[in-house]
């Protein structure tokens, strides 16, 4: 179960990584182009295209989940399922700026206990197991992975303040705003 736990986390933290780009802004529209990166990488999140795909699937075990039936873009895009966002406010003070966003997205508390529900699972009926081989098995997990992850409810999260500085004309998220989205998604 540590891979499927693993995998998540491995995608989510590409989809943050990926969401807290640098933005180039000059001092009067610094809040415009705050509020309209953000909004855009948000958009792509919400409906990813193959390049956003690539990139957020790029650091899963691809090997592992193929020995599973999944692929890392099936995977992603069950994760990313119902995902949206809104700008609620970007306030620009100097060299500093916050923008308060809310996040939806699935519940990851509820797929990380039903993920460790199903190895309980396993274990409870090793004997409907024991007639099936190795790949069964693994297909039977990687089903069962992909049905908890779209099965999960969307939640409503509580907003988050990413903080950004200005490094010459670009805005940079501050160091821990990727710690502030992880805590807004996972708790």
């Amino acid at each position: 179960m540590k891979l499927r736990k693993a995998a998540i986390a491995l995608a989510m933290s590409g989809m943050m990584a990926f969401s807290l780009g640098a933005m180039t802004g000059c001092a009067d529209n610094s809040e415009e182009v705050i509020r309209e990166s953000l909004t855009e990488e948000i958009g792509q999140l919400k409906d990813p295209d193959a390049a956003t795909l690539g990139e957020l699937s790029s650091s899963l075990p691809t090997s592992s989940l193929l020995q599973l039936g999944l692929t890392p873009n099936d995977l992603i895009k069950g994760i990313l399922d119902g995902f949206d966002g809104t700008v609620d406010s970007v306030t620009v003070n100097g060299n500093e700026a916050e923008a308060v966003v809310t996040l939806s997205s699935k519940n990851f508390s509820e797929v990380q206990s039903a993920l460790e529900n199903l190895q309980s699972d396993m274990v409870d009926n090793a004997e409907e197991l024991a007639g099936m081989s190795q790949d069964e098995i693994k297909q039977w997990a990687g089903q069962m992975i992909m049905t908890t992850i779209e099965e999960a409810p969307v939640e409503t999260h509580e907003p988050v303040t990413i903080k950004y500085v200005r490094n010459g004309n670009t805005w940079e998220p501050a160091e821990g705003a990727d710690s502030e989205m992880y805590s807004a998604l996972f708790g």
